[in-house]
C-alpha cells in the first residue's frame, strides 16, 4: 500500500525525487549532446512518471510543459561562460532538481518586475539589516551606475580576495526567513572554515520574472518559472571560496541543510542556489522576528 503524502518525511521525499532526476541525468549523458529530441523526451518523460512528480501536475501546464522544456533546452543547449551548465544533460538537470522548488513554492505569485519587488510588504531591505548589524553574509548591489562599476573595477583589480566579481544582487530586499537562514548558513560556515575566510557571499536572492528574462537574453541558465521570483531562493558564490581554502566546508554545510531537508541545493559550478523547504520557513522567521 503507498503511504499518503501526508506520511511521508519531507526530506527522504526531496532526497527519492532528486535520485530519480540523477536517473534522468545518467540517461541523458548516455544519449549524447546531439541524441534525437524525441529521444530526448522519452527519457524526461519516464524518469517522471513516478508518482513523486505528481505536482508536476498542479503547474502551469502539468507534467508534459515540463517535459517539453527540458527537451527544448537540451536541444539548445551551448556552453558559454554565461552557463550554469558544462552539457547538455547537466543543464536538464538543474532544471529538473529547481522543479522541486516549486513543489514547494509552486502556489506563491511571482514577483513580475522590480515595482512588484518594491512594494511587497513582506520583504526587508538588507541594506538596512546591514547598517543594523544583522546580515551575517556578503553581497554587492546591482547598479549600472558609472562610479558604482568605476569601484568595481578598483576593489576587483587591487583587491581580489575582498569580493567576488559579479554584478552584485539585483533587488536588496528577501524575505526574513531567508535572511535568518543564510546567517545560520554564514555562522554554521564560519565555524568550520580556516582561520581568516571571509564571510560567505550571496549573489542573488530575490529576483522578478522580468529580470530572469533579462538574464535568459544574456545567455545565463535563467529558467522560468523560478522560485527566485518568489524570494524563496537564493544563489551561494562557491568558485571564489575557494581561494580561501573554505569551499568544502561550505560544500559540507549545505549538503548537511540537504541531508536533513531543510534546503534544496543545487550545483551550478560557481554558486550553489539553495531554496528553503516550507517546512522549516516558520522556525526561520521566528528567528527574524525574534532578532529584529
Amino acid at each position: 500500500m503507498t503511504p499518503a503524502a501526508s506520511d511521508v518525511d519531507p526530506a527522504a521525499l526531496l532526497l527519492v525525487r532528486r535520485s530519480k532526476i540523477d536517473s534522468v541525468y545518467a540517461a541523458l549523458v548516455d544519449l549524447g549532446p546531439d541524441a534525437p529530441d524525441a529521444e530526448v523526451v522519452d527519457a524526461v518523460e519516464s524518469g517522471l512518471q513516478n508518482e513523486e512528480f505528481g505536482f508536476l501536475d498542479d503547474l502551469d501546464g502539468g507534467h508534459r510543459k515540463m517535459v517539453e522544456q527540458a527537451a527544448e533546452e537540451y536541444a539548445r543547449f551551448e556552453p558559454t561562460q554565461a552557463s550554469n551548465a558544462g552539457s547538455a544533460a547537466a543543464l536538464v538537470r538543474i532544471l529538473l532538481l529547481q522543479t522541486l522548488d516549486l513543489a514547494w513554492w509552486g502556489s506563491v505569485p511571482d514577483f513580475s518586475d522590480g515595482a512588484s519587488v518594491e512594494r511587497a510588504s513582506d520583504l526587508v531591505d538588507l541594506r538596512d539589516l546591514r547598517r543594523a548589524g544583522a546580515v551575517d553574509f556578503g553581497f554587492g548591489v546591482a547598479s549600472d551606475g558609472l562610479v558604482h562599476r568605476g569601484r568595481d573595477f578598483l576593489m576587483h583589480r587591487l583587491l581580489p580576495d575582498r569580493e567576488p566579481r559579479g554584478p552584485g544582487l539585483p533587488f536588496v530586499r528577501a524575505r526574513p526567513a531567508m535572511v535568518a537562514m543564510l546567517n545560520e548558513i554564514a555562522g554554521i560556515t564560519a565555524k568550520k572554515a580556516p582561520s581568516g575566510a571571509p564571510p560567505i557571499w550571496v549573489n542573488s536572492i530575490v529576483r522578478s520574472v522580468e529580470h530572469q528574462q533579462k538574464l535568459r537574453r544574456l545567455g545565463f541558465s535563467a529558467f522560468l518559472p523560478s522560485v527566485h521570483c518568489r524570494g524563496w531562493a537564493a544563489d551561494i558564490e562557491l568558485a571564489w571560496f575557494e581561494r580561501f581554502g573554505a569551499a568544502d566546508a561550505l560544500r559540507e554545510v549545505l549538503l548537511g541543510q540537504l541531508d536533513e531537508g531543510v534546503l534544496n541545493v543545487i550545483d551550478e559550478g560557481r554558486a550553489w542556489h539553495v531554496c528553503l523547504a516550507p517546512d522549516h520557513a516558520a522556525r526561520f522567521e521566528s528567528i527574524a522576528l525574534t532578532s529584529s
